[in-house]
């Protein structure tokens, strides 16, 4: 567990206990997106924010930032279950309503969602003025998708590979850390810049290539890093084993190696936005596919 990111406000010990604690109520509970059958259909939804992330954000007036942000989290898990989107939600909560500002987010959002094909639906704002201090905000987004009829998952097996795409920098993970860091002098402003630069949006190449049978599971690397959010896509009897010194040597990750030692693999996705597990015979496939995102095979499925 990380001591660092206890420090600036963030318990991963208890998060990790409540996770454990949540398996109990169904597996819909420890995965990316849950799902439900309706009627022929398999329904699949899931529920995401951007963390501290919008703060540095709606101060510097970036509200498409941080509509590409909400997108992102949703869509992402979305497809790690090769759901298609069809429609999302909105939750913004304020200590003090600025119209003009919610307004720069929300129509960003359905813009943004309409380039997939998702329908903004509509949400919810809240002025909270005597529960959130000054100058609070936070944002969550709800999505909802459908698989595609007849899709069967393909069973993973021992010595399948993990491949990584790249991320465009620390995402929306680890900001409570990142905020102390700066506070402290321990980043510069241009590596405090570096750090609000938008996540990717990898569903349209993850559904391709779900569509074309080339993946077996799916993990989008968010808060836990990377083996914490692969191992939730693993069979029991199975596990991963990831070669960390395969990872891309980034700038800002090297100066958060340098300030967390080994904890950085349990906070940040150290330059790693998304992994698939795959038989390695599809790789090459699979890497042309995604080469914008400087495909890389990082590990394999290992018998426990």
């Amino acid at each position: 567990m990380s001591e660092l990111y206890k420090k600036s406000g963030v318990n991963l010990f208890e998060a990790d206990r409540l996770v454990n604690k949540l398996k109990i109520l169904g597996d819909n509970f420890t995965e990316f997106a849950g799902s439900t059958t309706f009627e022929k259909n398999k329904i699949v939804a899931c529920c995401d924010g951007i963390g501290s992330k919008i703060l540095p954000l709606y101060e510097r007036k970036l509200f498409k930032n941080i509509a590409i942000e909400v997108a992102a989290a949703n869509l992402n898990d979305l497809s790690t279950k090769n759901a298609k989107a069809l429609a999302f939600c909105d939750y913004i909560a304020v200590q003090k309503l600025e119209s003009d500002y919610i307004f720069e987010i929300i129509s960003n959002l359905k813009e943004i969602l309409g380039k997939y094909d998702c329908v903004l639906l509509g949400g919810e704002t809240s002025e909270l003025h005597n529960l959130l201090k000054e100058n609070a905000i936070d944002i969550c987004g709800f999505a909802i998708g459908i698989q595609p009829e007849n899709f069967v998952q393909q069973d993973i097996s021992e010595n399948d590979i993990v491949i990584s795409l790249k991320s465009s920098g620390i995402h929306a993970n680890g900001f409570s850390l990142i905020q102390k860091f700066y506070d402290e002098n321990k980043l510069t402003d241009f590596e405090y810049e570096q750090c609000l630069i938008p996540t990717y949006i990898y569903y349209d190449t993850v559904k391709e290539l779900w569509n074309k049978n080339l993946i077996k599971a799916a993990a989008n690397i968010t808060g836990g890093g990377i083996y914490s959010n692969i191992i939730r896509t693993i069979p029991k009897d199975l596990d991963v084993k990831i070669e960390f010194e395969k990872l891309p040597s980034v700038n800002i990750f090297d100066k958060l190696k340098k300030l967390c030692d080994k904890e950085v693999y349990n906070i940040f996705n150290c330059g790693i936005g998304f992994c698939m597990i795959a038989d390695k015979i599809n790789y090459n496939q699979i890497s042309e596919i995604c080469k914008e995102y400087n495909p890389s095979i990082i590990g394999k499925v290992v018998k426990k």
